[in-house]
């Protein structure tokens, strides 16, 4: 009996057909063109059946049993992913445009589904290089390593077929095992020609817009053989889908609202919804194809609610006129933002009878914070299931951010790819994609165009700042009508005036902008200010504290130089305070920015993109019960002659921003066109060769390689760019971090059973992190470096916690020192 897997034992047939059974329903449930519907299911049916070929090696069963090993003989994929082209040589029947790169895709995937993928190139070559023992050297061990396993399954041929006939004929494979065994055991390196000819078309693009689609095709198949085959291996069963009603946010606006009102901010609202409502069901009669959308509205005005009300008529009508069920995914720029829009999803499907016995297979939070648990069935699953299931999206609901997102559109590593085949024909909505850089807009627009003609995604950008990704003929808007306009619904509620500086010299130092704030202070308001450097954050909250406190103030400081933990308490603190009406000033940089639901009378804010100004001013007024205007001054900060806003965002944004500022003070709805102008000058001024080079990557299949050449590569795509040599230092600011420590080390590091440390350290990461800041290394490098190694951060232990961190504004820093980290 040959098996797949020990512990406890699987038969291998057993594990192929589980691994075609459960891929094959992936991707049944992606809608695509019948002709690439019949190329994609075959060539999954032969990539299952021979992804684990190279299992039937005597030296692998050998190791499997009992450890043994003969060097690299017993490695399976190299072996197994020959086998698969060839078998898809012999695809000439299938007619789809691009179903001639099968074998090339086959062995691709099979190559590397227990790895990241690579540059293609690197995994090609030809007969002749074999014969003259010249294979280039990312293949000369594995070709060495590959004849010696030939011979082994020469010998065992008889024993191979007897085995693994009864699934061939099962699967109804419209060919002779028995004879495409002898035929690749003797004539192996052909498989190798036609595997180096189509990726000499891919190459020298011989075959245009066809090759450039072979990434998508290779990501889907790829996510459904690593995704099925890390399922079976595990021995989960897969769960049938569940259903979600349609009209789901309605029910839960007639319980929480008074949905019949038309005047103030809550007949605002109640008026937005409807147009979208009323807008959906008319392109669902006139335009149902289009999958391109943008939903412009105000901050505050329930942006969430109607995206998700959106998607789920979307996902309604797809069930009834397209026959499949798409999957709904709500991305964010960060994690902070997460909490606040989960609460709702969480509360909006609490309605359902059956959630809290099946919570994540109705929906999943997945950033790289998340904890890990899967309830189905009123059973909760083992953390090593729940972390696979979760980090697969298995679930109707997915609410991520666009890390995880784009990481797999624009990917290269296994974990991340695994869950392609859940974005493909799903319902994507991109809150605030604004923050994703410029220079990445046109990557975005090439690929986010593929999901939706290849696979049919519906794709919804849902900001108050629309950036321009896609030409505005391209998209339609839900928040408009034959009679109205987003900027109607901004001119209706204004709730705050900007006011830009008007200094001579256009911008001030830290005591020139202490002077102005004192002048201009109204005390009773609440103020939020807003740096986009910690050390002028710092300097300020250490030289206005006191001169506030003499008025009453609560002065609060805010920025990621403090630990999570105690960010998160603080942020607490600050709503309660003004929800009670207390005096209260906020000190803070841009983090207060991201999804900080909060509402301040004055904001000062230091210049930067307009898109993060418009945010600010989202928190100013943000629900229009003040009598008058809030107030937001744009004052630009300098510091020895260079403007702060350079240091975070680059001078090119900072000097359209400068540009793009009226001179005089303006009104909430003429946000809009501010916006518009300076987008529009940003794309202009940007380079967008980085875009270029990545989208060249993709069409030639160049994801990854360790000495990279003068190629572009998948793998060159940063969303979050490291330009800081910077360490994760855990902070010991109380008994409580000791203590998570002390059990981290026990539990997590000193742990030897690997099973158990992985549940541990499940368990214990986002508690962990609550703890962590990213610190320059010059200020922790005395730290003790003895467990870094295993832990992969310092420790800054309680007993000298003062020498490197103050209790009210965090890591101490040089005064020379001016760092730009501004999450």
């Amino acid at each position: 009996m040959y098996l797949s897997h020990t512990n406890p034992d699987k038969q291998l047939v057993v594990h192929l057909w589980e691994v075609y059974e459960y891929s094959s329903d992936m991707l049944k449930h992606v809608p695509l063109s019948e002709e690439n519907r019949e190329v994609l299911l075959y060539i999954n049916k032969i990539v299952s059946l021979t992804h684990d070929f190279g299992k039937y090696l005597s030296y692998f069963q050998t190791y499997l049993k009992n450890g043994e090993t003969q060097g690299d003989l017993h490695h399976h994929s190299f072996i197994s992913a020959l086998f698969a082209a060839h078998l898809l040589c012999r695809s000439s029947f299938l007619v789809a445009s691009w179903s001639e790169f099968a074998p090339l895709l086959g062995y691709f995937i099979i190559m590397h589904h227990h790895g990241n993928l690579r540059d293609i190139a690197l995994d090609v070559t030809k007969s002749r290089d074999i014969y003259e023992d010249s294979v280039q050297d990312s293949l000369r061990y594995r070709i060495r390593i590959l004849k010696e396993q030939i011979e082994d399954v020469k010998k065992h041929i008889s024993d191979i077929t007897k085995d693994l006939r009864p699934l061939w004929e099962k699967l109804c494979v419209p060919l002779s095992l028995e004879e495409e065994l002898q035929d690749f055991t003797q004539d192996y390196e052909k498989s190798f020609d036609e595997v180096y000819r189509q990726y000499y078309f891919i190459k020298k693009k011989r075959r245009g817009e066809v090759t450039d689609n072979l990434y998508y095709y290779t990501l889907l198949l790829y996510s459904v053989l690593i995704n099925a085959d890390k399922l079976s291996a595990a021995n989960i069963k897969r769960q049938p889908r569940v259903h979600i009603p349609s009209d789901l946010v309605d029910q839960y606006r007639k319980i929480h609202f008074n949905t019949e009102v038309i005047e103030g901010t809550n007949g605002w609202r109640n008026r937005m919804y409807n147009v979208v409502m009323e807008r959906l069901q008319y392109i669902a009669n006139t335009k149902p194809e289009q999958r391109l959308f943008t939903l412009t509205a105000p901050t505050g005005a329930g942006k969430t609610l109607l995206s998700i009300s959106a998607a789920l008529k979307w996902r309604e009508y797809a069930e009834q006129h397209e026959g499949y069920t798409p999957k709904i995914i709500y991305a964010l720029p960060f994690t902070s933002v997460i909490d606040q829009n989960e609460k709702v999803i969480h509360d909006l499907l609490k309605q359902l009878e059956d959630f809290t016995w099946n919570e994540q297979r109705y929906f999943v939070k997945h950033h790289h914070l998340s904890n890990f648990q899967y309830r189905t069935n009123n059973e909760e699953l083992p953390v090593r299931q729940a972390l696979l299931l979760t980090e697969s999206w298995e679930a109707e609901f997915i609410v991520t951010t666009f890390v995880q997102l784009f990481y797999t559109l624009i990917g290269y590593e296994n974990r991340a790819l695994k869950k392609f085949h859940q974005i493909a024909g799903g319902i994507i909505i991109l809150d605030e994609i604004q923050n994703v850089p410029v220079e990445y807009w046109p990557l975005l627009r090439s690929v986010l165009y593929k999901m939706a003609e290849l696979f049919s995604c519906k794709i919804l950008l849902l900001t108050a700042t629309q950036p321009l990704i896609f030409p505005k003929d391209e998209t339609i808007e839900l928040l408009e009508s034959d009679m109205i306009k987003p900027i109607n619904f901004f001119k209706e509620m204004e709730r705050v005036e900007l006011h830009p500086f008007r200094g001579e010299r256009g911008f001030c130092n830290v005591d020139e902008w202490i002077e102005q704030f004192q002048l201009r202070f109204e005390e009773g308001k609440s103020y939020l200010s807003i740096f986009n450097t910690i050390k002028t954050s710092i300097d300020v909250y250490e030289r206005l504290k006191g001169w506030l406190k003499q008025y009453g103030y609560h002065v609060i400081y805010l920025s990621t130089n403090i630990v999570p933990y105690e960010r998160r308490q603080r942020i607490e603190t600050m709503k309660q305070l003004l929800k009670d009406k207390k005096k209260v000033a906020v000190i803070s940089t841009q983090v207060v920015e991201a999804g900080v639901d909060v509402d301040f009378d004055i904001v000062y804010r230091d210049i930067g993109p307009i898109d993060a100004i418009v945010q600010a001013a989202g928190r100013c007024n943000r629900n229009g019960k003040a009598r008058e205007f809030g107030k937001v001054y744009i004052v630009p900060v300098e510091r020895n002659g260079t403007l702060e806003s350079q240091y975070v965002y680059g001078s090119v944004h900072t000097k359209i921003a400068k540009e793009s500022l009226p001179k005089e003070t303006v009104s909430e709805h003429q946000f809009f066109d501010i916006i518009y102008r300076y987008f529009e000058s940003v794309q202009n001024a940007k380079s967008f060769t980085v875009s270029e080079g990545i989208i060249r990557a993709i069409e030639g299949l160049r994801f990854d390689a360790k000495e990279k050449s003068e190629f572009d590569y998948v793998s060159d795509f940063q969303l979050i760019k490291d330009v800081h040599q910077a360490v994760d230092v855990f902070v010991e600011v109380d008994e409580q971090a000791m203590a998570i420590w002390e059990e981290y080390i026990s539990t997590v590091i000193e742990e030897k059973d690997l099973e158990t440390k992985l549940e541990n350290y499940l368990h214990l990461k986002k508690e962990v992190r609550q703890y962590v800041i990213s610190s320059p290394i010059q200020l922790v490098k005395n730290l003790d470096r003895d467990l870094y190694e295993k832990t992969r951060m310092l420790r800054l232990p309680n007993d000298i916690l003062n020498q490197y961190y103050h209790c009210e504004y965090g890591l101490i820093r040089s005064s020379e020192m001016v760092d730009a980290w501004t999450m």
